[in-house]
């Protein structure tokens, strides 16, 4: 919702929600709710034994053998196991991922974006990946292809670019604290080509998380302004890691 607008009161002016002018998609407002309640302990994904990993127990703080509830959500449809609190489940059902206590056909899209490790998924090997992989590179649209053209060419000129905006930015650190207090590595051309391919893959990840789903495949303009930034996808990933890898073989630096 968008606060916009107020109801004016005697007592105080209330302000009123409305939605946004371009509503999210459904499928990238169900992977927020799933990530947030993970992080905020409100949904906790099972081992197929229905038992918490000593990961995620690490991580919480939990003693060995601590007892907690059992999964209220039963693998289904190549899913594992997951225990939500009552208010989460409810949303969840809300949202068609959940029915009768199991996880719903629709939800599997959705979870294969947040790929949680307790269930050891193969998505890789999955036929259907392989499919959207053939379909990713038959049906890229021509802008696509442009930028990842781009992205994947690191020429002389980028890394003398990027080797004076470091040697600038070192210089303005050393103006502003002093040249004895800024320790630096040596700036090469080697170091200035790696950190540029670290950015072009964080580029690269991004044109994945905002213009393709699965099993949509690439999205049409329309559609690429209702995606939400959400920006750890873990199967657009992937596909970006295949996709790169069959079209630029030559190119291994920008595929992992």
């Amino acid at each position: 919702m968008i606060w916009r607008g107020t109801i004016k009161s005697s007592a105080r002016d209330v302000l009123t929600p409305l939605p946004p002018d371009i509503l999210p998609r459904w499928d990238d407002i169900c992977v927020t709710v799933l990530s947030l309640a993970h992080q905020r302990g409100q949904l906790s994904y099972r081992l197929p034994d229905g038992c918490e990993s000593p990961e995620a127990a690490a991580w919480w703080g939990r003693r060995a053998g601590e007892v907690l509830p059992q999964p209220n959500i039963t693998a289904a449809h190549g899913l594992g196991p997951a225990w939500a609190t009552t208010q989460v489940l409810s949303v969840l059902c809300a949202l068609g991922l959940v029915g009768s206590g199991q996880w719903a056909a629709a939800a599997e899209p959705v979870l294969w974006r947040e790929e949680p490790p307790e269930w050891g998924l193969d998505i890789a090997a999955d036929p259907r990946f392989r499919q959207a992989l053939d379909r990713a590179i038959i049906e890229m649209p021509a802008d696509i292809r442009h930028e990842l053209d781009r992205l994947v060419t690191i020429t002389e000129a980028d890394v003398t670019e990027g080797l004076i905006r470091r040697e600038a930015h070192q210089e303005g650190l050393r103006a502003e604290y002093g040249a004895s207090r800024v320790i630096g590595l040596p700036l090469t051309r080697e170091a200035v080509k790696q950190g540029l391919i670290f950015i072009r893959i964080h580029d690269l990840d991004w044109l994945f998380f905002s213009n393709w789903r699965w099993p949509d495949g690439w999205l049409p303009p329309s559609e690429r302004k209702r995606t939400m930034e959400i920006f750890h996808d873990s199967l657009a990933i992937r596909m970006r890691r295949a996709v790169v890898r069959r079209l630029y073989p030559d190119r291994p630096e920008f595929s992992g």
